[in-house]
């Protein structure tokens, strides 16, 4: 269904560009001819990817010439994004007999037009560069003791592919690395690619290093790219994966008398069967009574699987990419339960982080005001009383509330 959504929009947009931008410039047959091939070949990148490249979203083609296309065919998006409201002001004031010129429409979509290929460059950049660290802190009065200051850095839809190689996990795993943390938990979308395509460039996350390890859940694009595969590939690589059959031997993580259970689901892409259990309590079925339960999971869902039924005090999720840009982060809200990016308080002293991606998928690499991100998430304990006076102190929502 995804593969002819992407199909059926570059040909819906080319109808769209030719009524709202090609007609409206009222250039020469030509003119005409030469502005709708040239939205055909802006907009045609999925098929290009497929015929020149072996596939549509994974082409077997240079990094830059993926992140090139990649800015043509969001440039023309933008533009034609911004000339539509135009065109229909323009018609609205033909219904009063107010005639706009055609050089008054020729000169403000040229305006566009630059502004769509230069916002569209610079979200391109933002999504291709090496993500930033960004360190919260989430206060709870039920912490146990020995884990006051511990430091998980979570990653998530590294989305590893033609377009994301190698030299970007070198780099990626240098940032994480340097930040020394306790445990590291990635989120799903590990790669776009086979095994055979991709490992090499996907090898340097068995250099990550936490002292309780690294570990991982699906996410959808696991489902993709040959899962039993991509499994194996992962454990060699050092990623321990999380799911409804993991046991609670080398899952929970202690200091004395304290611990720290993880839990892990499939993603829903895998099944949406009973076999899936899509139930955070199975998850942790057999976890030692009293611990502290950290819950990853590729979709930032708290309703659908009970994550408050299931005692989870911490979820970490992704999927989403932060909404990618004003607008798109709307729509991504409403089928991912309100969750975009950030820090959410589900039920009072449980929380759901909801990574922005440490990559970005090939696909549509466009990031606009959400660049990519390693978060590093320090717990802390703390009464409710001294929360106020922190959250306050900081003036950081997320201490205490994190952001709806």
């Amino acid at each position: 269904m995804w593969k002819l959504i992407f199909q059926v929009f570059p040909v819906a947009m080319w109808v769209v560009a030719f009524i709202a931008v090609v007609r409206p410039l009222e250039l020469s047959r030509r003119g005409t001819f030469a502005a709708a091939a040239l939205f055909a070949v802006a907009l045609g990148k999925f098929a290009f990817f497929a015929i020149v490249g072996g596939d549509a979203f994974t082409p077997d083609l240079p990094p830059f010439a993926i992140w090139f296309y990649g800015w043509i065919y969001a440039a023309a998006i933008l533009l034609i994004a911004a000339a539509f409201p135009f065109d229909v002001v323009c018609y609205l004031l033909g219904l009063v007999k107010i005639r706009v010129p055609a050089r008054i429409t020729r000169g403000v979509f040229a305006a566009f037009a630059v502004l769509a290929v230069a916002v569209s460059a610079w979200g391109i950049y933002e999504g291709v560069r090496p993500p930033d660290v960004r360190r919260i802190e989430i206060a709870y009065d039920d912490l146990p003791p020995a884990f006051d200051g511990y430091r998980i850095v979570h990653l998530s839809d590294l989305h590893c592919s033609t377009s994301a190689r190698r030299p970007r996990f070198e780099r990626i795993v240098g940032r994480v690395n340097a930040l020394d943390a306790d445990l590291i938990a990635i989120t799903g979308d590990f790669v776009d690619g086979l095994v055979d395509d991709r490992l090499k460039d996907l090898e340097p996350l068995a250099r990550l290093r936490a002292r309780d390890g690294v570990w991982g859940c699906t996410g959808n694009h696991e489902r993709y790219w040959d899962w039993d595969g991509w499994g194996d590939a992962l454990r060699g690589l050092g990623v321990r994966i999380l799911d409804v059959s993991s046991h609670f031997d080398g899952s929970v993580i202690r200091r004395g008398d304290d611990a720290i259970a993880l839990g892990g689901l499939n993603d829903p892409a895998f099944s949406w069967s009973a076999d899936l259990v899509l139930d955070a309590a199975h998850s942790f079925a057999g976890a030692p009574k009293g611990a502290f339960r950290v819950l990853l999971f590729h979709r930032p869902y708290t309703r659908a699987i009970g994550s408050e039924k299931a005692d989870v005090k911490l979820q970490l999720s992704g999927h989403t990419h932060g909404g990618a840009m004003p607008g798109v982060g709307w729509l991504v809200a409403r089928v991912n339960e309100g969750h975009v990016r950030g820090l959410y308080e589900f039920a009072e002293g449980r929380y759901l982080h909801v990574s922005p991606g440490t990559g970005q998928w090939a696909g549509f690499p466009l990031r606009l005001f959400n660049p990519t991100e390693i978060t590093e998430i320090t717990l802390r304990r703390i009464n409710r009383v001294e929360q106020v006076e922190h959250a306050e102190k900081l003036h950081d929502p997320h201490v205490l509330h994190g952001s709806r």
